[in-house]
């Protein structure tokens, strides 16, 4: 079962990325880069602040050494490949949300070592691998955003047909993904939760604070803000368990991850129930 999964999850994480492609123009894609005052702020919320504060969350709770690196670790992931359909469904920014994660997830081979190794912990390496699977999350997800987007530029109408009946599949292998997490990572959160939960959920609850409070500070606009928060929220776990397992060969720095998959998806859910709840009143 945990191999299908492992072989089902890129084609789900590519039809997310297609259907957030449908959303998009590459206009909108430009104009973050083209004024990166947002995409600027979002960045030292993603890179700078989550780390420091998942480092402070550690030693202010007590955590043993293994189990802190392991937080700093699930922080300097980049941010997760559905945060952008996410962003989609909370009605971000979604040219945001989209640059945020390709700049994360380029300078992930870069970045990881780095906090990793200001954090003490020790056998980081080249980063070889980070490079190769940061290339592979790209092809996940650059992809086929971009397929979406040149679907829209050739037909809108087309575009428009595919959308209409690719949104509510979409739905369905997003929250089918979901469910595979809760499943997947169930024993490893009830097993490990006493000891590093309250660590977990407060990194999570941390990072949507950040985000809306760098967000608010610089006066950026409430769509800019939802995106800051889904992309700190929402981090590339799979990404942190690769570099626990295979680049450090050490297995229970993974833990904090494993507890992470299933606390930012809850988080993600609560986001977009209270969207939707929102968008209900508004009519």
């Amino acid at each position: 079962m945990t191999d299908l999964l492992a072989k089902l999850l890129p084609l789900g994480l590519a039809l997310l990325m297609f259907v957030v492609g449908l959303r998009l123009r590459p206009h909108d894609v430009w104009a973050v880069f083209r004024t990166p005052k947002a995409l600027a702020v979002g960045l030292a919320v993603q890179m700078l602040a989550l780390p420091i504060l998942a480092f402070v969350l550690g030693r202010a709770l007590g955590l043993s050494a293994v189990m802190q690196a392991g937080l700093v670790l699930v922080a300097a992931a980049p941010g997760g490949v559905t945060s952008n359909y996410i962003a989609y469904l909370v009605r971000a920014d979604l040219a945001l949300s989209t640059g945020m994660t390709l700049i994360t997830t380029l300078l992930a081979s870069l970045t990881i070592p780095l906090i990793l190794t200001l954090s003490g912990v020790e056998g980081i390496g080249t980063g070889a691998g980070l490079v190769k699977l940061s290339l592979a999350m790209l092809a996940v997800s650059i992809v086929p955003l971009l397929l979406g987007m040149s679907l829209v530029a050739a037909s809108k109408r087309i575009s428009a047909r595919v959308l209409k009946v690719m949104e509510p599949v979409a739905r369905m292998v997003f929250f089918a993904m979901v469910a595979a997490t809760f499943i997947q990572n169930w024993g490893p959160m009830q097993a490990n939760l006493a000891d590093v939960g309250i660590s977990v959920i407060a990194l999570n609850l941390g990072a949507l604070a950040l985000g809306s409070g760098a967000a608010w500070m610089m006066g950026l606009s409430w769509e800019q803000g939802r995106a800051i928060m889904v992309e700190a929220s929402l981090q590339n776990v799979a990404v942190a368990l690769f570099v626990a397992g295979s680049v450090l060969a050490q297995p229970a720095l993974s833990v904090p991850a494993l507890i992470y998959a299933v606390v930012m998806n809850i988080s993600a859910l609560v986001q977009i129930a209270l969207r939707s709840r929102g968008a209900a009143l508004t009519v």
